[in-house]
């Protein structure tokens, strides 16, 4: 029983280890990636990243999908860029459930935030 015990518990290190590495090597990536953008552009994609958790973390709260699309409508008004962002960032945020705990809204929104984050990056290093 012991062995089986010790064997387990090394299986979970070895995951574990590889979990690190794999976080290490994704976040050296977009540190290398964004190094190669310009200042404006990396500012740019900043407010996409803030933008889409503020909206992630709206619809984890249960802000209703009508109130969220009206906010929108009132930004594209000051400015359709911040507007049709703001709409296309609802769109995808909606496309999730709201989640059942605090733990697993915040894992969501770190990883939708990381994504369009991410797309941001790739898309300003194509221009």
């Amino acid at each position: 029983m012991n062995g089986k015990v010790q064997a387990l518990n090394q299986g979970w290190r070895v995951m574990i280890k590889r979990v690190f590495v794999a976080a290490t090597l994704m976040f050296t990536s977009l540190a290398a990636n964004s190094a190669n953008v310009p200042n404006e552009l990396l500012e740019e994609c900043k407010r996409v990243e803030n933008s889409a958790g503020a909206i992630m973390k709206a619809r984890q709260e249960g802000l209703p999908l009508k109130t969220a699309l009206d906010l929108a409508d009132n930004a594209r008004k000051e400015n359709e860029y911040v507007g049709s962002l703001y709409r296309s960032l609802i769109g995808k945020a909606y496309e999730f459930p709201q989640q059942p705990n605090v733990k697993m809204q915040k894992d969501l929104i770190a990883e939708f935030q990381k994504t369009y984050y991410s797309l941001c990056i790739d898309a300003a290093q194509k221009t």
